[in-house]
């Protein structure tokens, strides 16, 4: 196979508003204008990260900030929070969020936190307290975990947290017409379709099937011919070893 079809970049899907979407954008706008926490929960690979991205572009007051396991801590999700809002993030525990409190006072924003999985309950506490002070938004979006981890099974010490969650959205799979819709750069037949929708059913979720679009698009490039199953098939052989 010549390695030059991998040398230009595959156009990535247009933003679709699907349900998992819209449910994120209805999160966001719950969060932005009352002041409160959102939660959005779901699998990996459902577009939730995508949602998130296109919300914060689309509005001015609005900061993303994509999390990793260093950000974990009180301490480390403070630090990133500055970092991000342009701030010295240096300092103990009280300082870094005072700096935080002065700066939310100051210049009213969103603030978005994905794979808040990654947070621990101090963290978690320490963002509460941050939106109790400053009355500014607050979204935590993550797996599954982020769920659990917000709900404690309704133990004492996670009571606060589970009370000041004020919406709770779970991300949705897409529908097969959703799927036409968001690979609808390239016109697919009902056997194409069928085969996209189930990848975006299983591991990887819907990230998983972009991945295999792209690569299908580009194989099909290659050979001057249009985009079909046989295609998709290849690309997902190379992407997940079978079929």
């Amino acid at each position: 196979m010549n390695f030059e079809l991998f040398e230009k970049k595959s156009e990535s899907p247009d933003f679709v508003m699907t349900k998992c979407a819209s449910n994120v954008m209805m999160a966001c706008t719950y969060a932005k204008t009352n002041g409160d926490i959102a939660l959005i929960y779901g699998e990996a690979g459902l577009g939730k990260t995508a949602a998130l991205k296109e919300f914060s572009k689309a509005r001015e007051g609005v900061t993303y900030i994509e999390l990793n396991t260093c950000d974990k801590s009180p301490k480390g999700v403070c630090e990133r929070i500055l970092e991000t809002f342009g701030k010295p993030a240096w300092g103990v525990d009280r300082k870094l969020v005072n700096e935080i409190i002065h700066y939310l006072k100051a210049s009213p924003t969103l603030i978005i936190l994905d794979e808040a999985q990654h947070l621990n309950q101090r963290a978690l506490e320490t963002l509460r307290g941050i939106n109790d002070v400053t009355k500014m938004g607050l979204v935590l979006c993550g797996n599954p975990t982020v769920y659990d981890q917000m709900h404690g099974k309704r133990q004492a010490h996670f009571a606060q947290l589970y009370s000041r969650i004020g919406l709770r959205r779970r991300a949705t799979v897409p529908t097969k017409q959703e799927i036409s819709s968001i690979f609808k750069k390239s016109p697919l037949d009902d056997d194409c379709c069928e085969l996209l929708h189930k990848l975006s059913l299983a591991d990887g979720g819907l990230r998983n099937a972009v991945k295999v679009y792209n690569l299908a698009v580009n194989l099909a490039a290659a050979s001057n011919e249009a985009l079909d199953l046989l295609f998709l098939q290849s690309a997902y052989e190379m992407v997940c070893g079978d079929l």
